[in-house]
Order: structure tokens, then C-alpha cells, then sequence
């Protein structure tokens, strides 16, 4: 068994009133590790613009932020992935979500006004187009190609498998199903090539809409899937799962793990077991992680990992993880000091708004 220790803490990116959001990350070459994020004023909000963050010495020193994507829509999310040839993926997508934030209680001023004139000078209405977005750099991430849309546009982003193949898991549906997608040329084209489905038996109303999720290759051809569920019910928002053997076409019925929190994100540890880091979202606002040493079929959550404790509730977690030397992680998150839980309520400025956190640690 495994043991953590050695926690560092520290901070990948932070500028006053800004927020960032929703990080991923990926090892260019050696210790020159990639983190990307959404940076912003607020959770939601028209002016998220996607950067890069490198560190050169394994995350423990970080280069200023690199926009590299900013549309007039809000540009949420970032994640990444580096395929075997060296060339790094990039995706995102875009949302119009912050036309339900224009309420005056929720939104301090300035910001009412400026937000209310851009969208007025955009046009911007809930019909507005909005998708996915997906560019590649082939040098390390110093430069980037022109973005493409992709017909998938969604928190965790695809998975680069064996066989050459992009995999990406979409947002389920109203009915509880959700597309999977496959590109054979690094994101240029996408087929739709199965389907990942709720508990048999079970509705949207029952189970909750899953919808961030992320893909991990055990062996060639043998995935596993890990999905954050939406119940009505909050204590009963577990992680669930669910497996293919035949390279995405086909899966297993997802099934609940006994880890409580979202959304999730696995990384295979060079020793062997596999590594799911997730955000726990309530009392104990904190930075989880869990063990499997069985292919991800049972999970060690007699003996969860603490890897952050907040201080305070606050909007923070999605956490990414990579092993950086056999032995030696790095789990990049956020937070988000200016808002409380669920984002009922913009806090006042505060001296520390937070930002785009990491912490090294052991598992020996």
C-alpha cells in the first residue's frame, strides 16, 4: 500500500480580482509540465480567456500566464493532453451562461455595467451559438495553431489512447446518455462510436444528469470512464464509473464508487495503481484523492488522501494531477475566494483572491 506524504503547497498563478478556473495539465518533455486554465473576474462571467502556465523544473517554479484564446463568449474550461508524437491538444468551450448572472444582487458594480453594455454591443442572447474548441502546438506549447471547432464541448476533455486514437466522453442528455466521440486525426475530424448510459431502469429525475468526466487507458483497448453525478439529493453525489474493452464502442453500466465529490481525475502512477483526485465540496472544503490497486475495480476510500484543506467554503477543487518522477505528484486546483459555495453570492473584495493552486507531494 501506498503512502502520501511530503505536502508542498503553493501557487501557480494568482493576480488581483482575477480568477482561474478549471485547470488541466500535461508533461511536455522531462519536468517541463503545461497547466492551462480559464482566466477570469468570476465564475461566470464574458471575459474568460484560455492560457498556458510552464514550469521547467517539475512544478516547483512557474512561468507568467500565456493567453492563447479569447473569443467575445466566455471561454471556460481548459484542458490538455500530449499525444506520442510530442504534438499537445488543447480544448475548451465556449458559453453564454453569464446572461443569467445580470442581477444586480448577485453583481456588484462595476461590473453590471460594463457586463451589460458588452453584451449589448455583441448582441449576445441565450440563442447565441456557443461549442467546443480544440488547437494544437507542435513546440511545446510556445505557439499555437488556429482553433477549429469540434462538435464536443465539455468540461474534462478527450483522452489520447494507444492506437493513435483522440476518445471524448460528452455531457449526457436530458435522458441520461452521452455521446462518445472518436478522432483518428489529433482532433481535425469526430464520429460519434458509442454510447455511455445511466443504471438500467433509472431516469434523469432518479439518477441526475452526469456530465464532467475523465478517460483513462488501463491497457490498449481497456478504458475506464469516472463521471460526477447531479442528484437532487446532495449527499448522494458519488462519483460513478464505468469500463469498455473494445476501445470506446461499448461500456458497462456506470456504477457508483464510494467516492463522494467532483469531478474527478485519474492518472496511472508509474508504480502501478491508478490515482483519482477530486474536489470535496462541503465541510471539509478539500482536495481528495483515492487509490485503486486493481485496475479500478474497488478503490481505497478506507484510506483517502487529504491533499488540500481550504480554510474557509469557497468555490475551489477541479483538480488535475501528474506524476512528475515515479513517486513525486503534482495536483494543480483552484480558488475562488470571491464567491460562496454553489456561487449564491459574490463575496467583497478580499486582500487574497485566490487563485490557481498546486501541491507536490509522495505516494511510496
Amino acid at each position: 500500500m501506498l503512502e502520501a506524504g511530503n505536502f508542498e503547497h503553493g501557487v501557480v498563478a494568482s493576480r488581483p480580482d482575477q480568477m482561474y478556473g478549471w485547470p488541466g495539465i500535461t508533461r511536455v518533455e522531462g519536468e517541463h509540465i503545461l497547466v492551462s486554465a480559464s482566466e477570469r473576474k468570476y465564475h461566470v462571467d464574458p471575459v474568460g480567456r484560455e492560457v498556458v502556465i510552464h514550469s521547467y523544473d517539475g512544478g516547483q517554479t512557474w512561468e507568467l500566464p500565456q493567453e492563447v484564446f479569447d473569443s467575445e463568449l466566455d471561454d471556460r474550461d481548459a484542458n490538455l493532453l500530449t499525444m506520442a508524437d510530442g504534438t499537445l491538444v488543447l480544448t475548451w468551450f465556449t458559453s453564454t451562461a453569464y446572461l443569467r448572472w445580470l442581477d444586480i444582487d448577485r453583481l456588484p458594480e462595476p461590473w453590471y455595467s460594463q457586463w451589460s453594455a458588452r453584451i449589448a454591443r455583441q448582441g449576445v442572447t441565450p440563442d447565441t451559438p456557443t461549442g467546443g474548441w480544440l488547437m494544437r502546438s507542435t513546440d511545446g506549447g510556445r505557439t499555437w495553431d488556429d482553433a477549429h471547432e469540434i462538435p464536443i464541448g465539455h468540461h474534462a476533455g478527450p483522452a489520447a489512447l494507444s492506437d493513435g486514437r483522440l476518445i471524448y466522453v460528452g455531457p449526457a442528455t436530458p435522458d441520461g446518455i452521452a455521446g462518445v466521440w472518436e478522432s483518428p486525426d489529433k482532433g481535425d475530424t469526430w464520429t460519434e462510436i458509442g454510447q455511455l448510459h445511466g443504471p438500467v431502469g433509472t431516469d434523469v429525475e432518479t439518477y441526475g444528469l452526469f456530465n464532467e468526466n475523465h478517460l483513462l487507458e488501463l491497457t490498449p483497448g481497456h478504458l475506464l470512464v469516472m463521471v460526477r453525478t447531479q442528484f437532487a439529493d446532495y449527499d448522494q453525489r458519488y462519483l460513478y464509473q464505468a469500463t469498455s474493452d473494445d476501445g470506446g464502442y461499448t461500456w458497462t453500466e456506470l456504477e457508483q464508487t464510494g467516492m463522494w465529490g467532483h469531478p474527478p481525475h485519474l492518472t496511472r502512477l508509474s508504480s502501478g495503481p491508478i490515482l483519482c483526485v477530486y474536489g470535496h465540496r462541503r465541510e471539509p472544503f478539500s482536495i481528495h484523492g483515492a487509490l485503486s490497486y486493481d485496475e479500478g475495480r474497488t478503490w481505497d476510500t478506507d484510506n483517502t488522501i487529504t491533499i488540500y484543506d481550504f480554510d474557509q467554503p469557497c468555490d475551489m477543487g477541479y483538480p488535475v494531477s501528474l506524476e512528475v518522477t515515479p513517486g513525486q505528484v503534482v495536483t494543480v486546483f483552484y480558488s475562488n475566494l470571491k464567491e460562496t459555495p454553489h456561487h449564491e453570492q459574490v463575496l467583497a473584495y478580499m486582500q487574497d483572491p485566490g487563485g490557481l493552486l498546486y501541491t507536490r507531494w509522495t505516494l511510496q
